[in-house]
């Protein structure tokens, strides 16, 4: 409303004061509903922040749990590793005099001075050696022994080196292994445990 007038009449001033009156109104009620949105809009946040503190704190002292039970656990296996080393050590001693009594007792004998050489580097290696390097050293040391003494079992090759060695004696192994028929009392005879019949 132009407010150009020198004077105004009363109606007219509490019409222009009803109209800002009510413009204002208008305005505190549409601030009142924005503070109100803006508080419940807060309040939430407020809950949230609570939230996720509470699951910080919850994430931290899982955290901390479990760091505390990895270093029990790792203490706990190097423990036993330890014991295990020492028990591994202790059966290498008890061993030691096992097979240097087979030595004293079959000098000559190479199987025994090949566990006696093995004897010794798995000694060795558990003197200069620790942790997973022991293990990995102890497993090549068995596995390389074992290939070296693990021959091939071929009884047919042996049963035909055999023959040929034996063939020009008169003695063929074809003949025992497939006699024919066999009479029991002319074996015995062969073999000289009967007495021949004289007529």
């Amino acid at each position: 409303m132009e407010l150009k007038k020198k004077k105004f009449k009363r109606e007219e001033v509490e019409k222009i004061i009803a109209e800002i009156s009510q413009r204002y109104e208008n305005n505190i009620g549409d601030l009142k509903d924005k503070n109100a949105e803006l508080l419940f809009e807060n309040n939430n946040l407020k809950s949230e922040i609570e939230f996720f503190k509470l699951q910080e704190q919850n994430v931290l002292a899982t955290l901390k749990n479990a760091n505390i039970k990895a270093n029990e656990i790792e203490k706990e296996a190097r423990l036993q590793y330890y014991a295990e080393i020492e028990t591994l050590k202790k059966f290498s001693e008890k061993w030691q005099d096992y097979f240097f009594a087979l030595k004293e007792k079959y000098p000559h004998y190479p199987a025994i001075n090949k566990a006696i050489e093995l004897k010794d580097k798995i000694n060795l290696i558990l003197k200069r050696e620790s942790g997973k390097q022991v293990i990995e050293n102890l497993e090549k040391e068995f596995s390389d022994n074992n290939s070296k003494n693990n021959k091939v079992f071929a009884p047919k090759e042996k049963i035909q080196d055999y023959i040929a060695s034996t063939s020009d004696s008169g003695f063929n192994l074809d003949e025992v292994l497939n006699p024919g028929e066999l009479e029991l009392e002319d074996l015995c005879k062969e073999l000289g445990l009967m007495e021949e019949e004289i007529l």
